[in-house]
């Protein structure tokens, strides 16, 4: 019994470890909440995009200089002729002479070839952040031309609705006219109104097709690709709190990369340092002789010679110290770098989240209140121009108003879906999104 005890205390023991092992997914995966043809032009893009494409390339190659920094110098190998008597000009003639091979390898002070390959490796974390911090950018780009291409196909349609709108008018001013109880002066204005709409309608399909052809770039496919017709924008909630996302920001692979070039920088101060410090070279030596030619005769032994040598660092003024005040001087300016690029960044996140807590009173404004009211203002107006209750400027105002202000709340939610994927590039990662609300 007690056997059987251990033994179900040592499964339970086994499935919780394994339990709490299991990977979670990350925050940014689970509240993206991203259109799926929208993630779907992501994955895509951060695949085939050039720039990222470069970057990755650029920090593969230089993953492969950290081993290469640390390895000895190449060892060299020399051949000699050594004590040739200049009036035979041969081998055999003194016992002195003879021909040697000699291999030497430089062995660099302790310490200098781990510093390297930590120099190496800090460059290498840098250039990993900075393609992290491409990989972002490319993103925000993403987002930004596929919502663009959302606003265009929004606004076509609306302009297509405010046309079929004022063809409306015109049958309604046509037909006061005909009947006497209108002006000439009304048909004309409406029709002038009519073609201005036809002229936007070309103005929106023209911004559709630059819209796709700056999202095919992005993911390295030809202008006149198809896309699909991207989802409407909506209005969200805005949630995010401004000391949170300084926080995240910290985190941010730009300010990373930096921090790497610091560190990347005091390892380059210490390796200069270690520059007082001599350098060994090792070098062995062998020495074929010749036997001694008549009346001698005699066959001579081969020769060995070993050597250590120590370069001497005597001149520290003009060519060590100078290089310790080099990368000083270059370890303060990746610490101003990152000092500078710290605050700049924390401006521009309080810059987007102050634009972010505005749009997003705007298009409630607009979306809950301006909007209604001028479309149950234009729907009387109509009604009460029909009936010649009202002049026809009053109508042309309404239905202008009504137009005007749909328009202004799509540009309101493009601008607002732009800063949000602004933020998410200026904090480093994605951002938790609430489901939209209505069209």
């Amino acid at each position: 019994m007690t056997y059987q005890r251990r033994f179900s205390q040592l499964l339970l023991l086994m499935i919780l470890c394994l339990t709490l092992s299991l990977p979670t997914p990350s925050p940014a995966q689970s509240n993206a909440n991203l259109p799926p043809d929208l993630q779907a032009l992501i994955d895509e893009s951060l695949k085939a995009n050039a720039e990222v494409k470069q970057m990755r390339a650029s920090f593969q190659a230089s993953k492969e200089t950290i081993r290469s920094a640390g390895a000895l110098d190449d060892p060299e190998v020399a051949f000699a002729m050594k004590d040739i008597p200049t009036d035979t000009w041969n081998t055999y003639s003194d016992p002195q002479s003879q021909k040697m091979l000699e291999l030497s390898q430089k062995f660099p002070f302790p310490g200098k070839r781990r510093l390297r390959s930590e120099v190496a490796a800090e460059q290498t974390n840098s250039d990993d952040y900075t393609y992290r911090d491409k990989i972002n950018e490319v993103r925000t780009k993403v987002v930004t031309s596929y919502w663009g291409l959302s606003l265009a196909y929004s606004d076509f349609d609306l302009t297509e609705r405010s046309k079929q709108a004022w063809e409306q008018v015109v049958k309604v001013a046509e037909t006061r006219y005909a009947v006497g109880q209108g002006q000439q002066a009304d048909v004309l204005q409406a029709q002038v109104e009519l073609g201005n709409y036809l002229d936007r309608l070309f103005q929106w399909t023209q911004k559709q097709e630059s819209s796709r052809a700056d999202l095919n770039a992005l993911r390295s496919q030809p202008p006149n690709t198809p896309i699909s017709r991207p989802q409407p924008l909506k209005p969200r909630p805005f949630t995010l709190k401004l000391d949170e996302l300084l926080a995240q920001a910290e985190a941010r692979p730009q300010l990373q990369a930096l921090k790497a070039l610091i560190t990347k920088q005091e390892k380059s101060v210490n390796l200069a340092k270690k520059e007082y410090f001599p350098d060994m070279t090792v070098g062995l030596a062998y020495g074929f002789r010749d036997t001694l030619g008549p009346p001698i005769n005699l066959k001579q032994s081969d020769m060995f010679t070993g050597r250590v040598m120590f370069n001497l660092p005597i001149w520290q003024g003009s060519k060590i110290k100078p290089k310790i005040r080099e990368e000083l001087a270059k370890q303060d300016v990746a610490k101003e770098a990152h000092q500078s690029a710290t605050n700049q960044l924390a401006a521009a996140i309080k810059d987007r989240h102050a634009k972010l807590q505005r749009l997003a009173k705007q298009i409630s404004l607009f979306d809950q209140g301006i909007i209604p009211q001028a479309r149950q203002a234009a729907a009387s107006t109509l009604s009460g121009y029909q009936v010649g209750t009202l002049p026809f400027n009053q109508l042309h105002q309404s239905q202008i108003a009504v137009y005007s202000a749909e328009m202004q709340l799509q540009e309101y939610l493009k601008d607002f879906e732009e800063n949000w994927a602004e933020l998410e590039w200026l904090v480093g990662a994605e951002l938790p999104r609430l489901a939209g609300g209505k069209k």
